[in-house]
């Protein structure tokens, strides 16, 4: 295959995302190594994956605690040798609610699963990337980060968060063979999206595997001169 030799951590892998992303990087040769922190997802991840599970690397770790993500780039770079890649998917929402009724404890979760995740992930890689003067990070980031929107303040300040990351992150590795973007999805047509909103018109959101056609392009040497870009992957939504 013809990214045989290439490792990619992908954050989030066993997700409705995740899981899409995770079978882009398999199907092209990658070496995956995915952290998880549900046991329930792993069986239905190996069914949709099938025989490529042989190629990931599963790693019980809690995102959001510095030391766990630290023991897990250790862990992964100890086994692959190398990272080429790494595709932070991991996230959540909590919305419709005022900020003014905003629960601390939301506003917590929010913070520290879709940004604090991406920061530590991006803090434990980018030296070994950094050493190469090779890599590649694919944040995700949210059109709801773009501005202000009633009933999604948190959400929207931790995927604006994210948006500024990127960026920042960007220009400073940009002289070092690294490249650093993200993509901003609107809504994506994962069971829970339809679950929870049943009357929508769903061939307007776009699928997750169009979304990971993007972060592989965006992940591969093609794309060599994207770099601090945040790009819409709203579909039709």
């Amino acid at each position: 295959m013809e990214n045989a030799n290439r490792f990619a951590v992908v954050t989030g892998g066993t997700g409705g995302l995740g899981i899409a992303v995770t079978e882009a990087f398999l199907k092209t040769g990658y070496q995956v190594a995915v952290p998880y922190t549900s046991e329930r997802k792993i069986e239905p991840f190996e069914q949709q994956i099938g025989d490529l599970k042989a190629q990931v690397t599963l790693i019980r770790t809690n995102l959001t605690v510095e030391a766990e993500v630290q023991d897990f780039f250790r862990t992964v770079l100890d086994k692959f040798g190398q990272i080429d890649i790494l595709a932070n998917i991991a996230g959540g929402f909590v919305g419709g609610i005022p900020v003014a009724e905003t629960e601390t404890e939301s506003w917590d979760f929010l913070m520290n699963l879709n940004l604090k995740s991406v920061f530590l992930c991006c803090k434990a890689v980018l030296p070994h990337m950094v050493e190469r003067t090779y890599g590649k990070i694919v944040n995700v980031s949210a059109r709801a980060g773009l501005s202000g929107i009633a009933g999604l303040g948190a959400y929207g300040v931790s995927k604006s968060g994210v948006r500024i990351l990127t960026e920042s992150i960007a220009e400073e590795v940009k002289d070092q063979g690294i490249n650093v973007n993200a993509i901003l999805p609107s809504i994506i047509d994962t069971p829970t999206n339809r679950k929870a909103m049943p009357d929508a018109d769903h061939s307007r959101w776009v699928s997750p595997n169009d979304i990971a056609k993007v972060i592989l392009f965006l992940t591969s040497d093609d794309a060599a001169i994207i770099n601090g870009a945040a790009i819409p992957v709203y579909g039709r939504a």
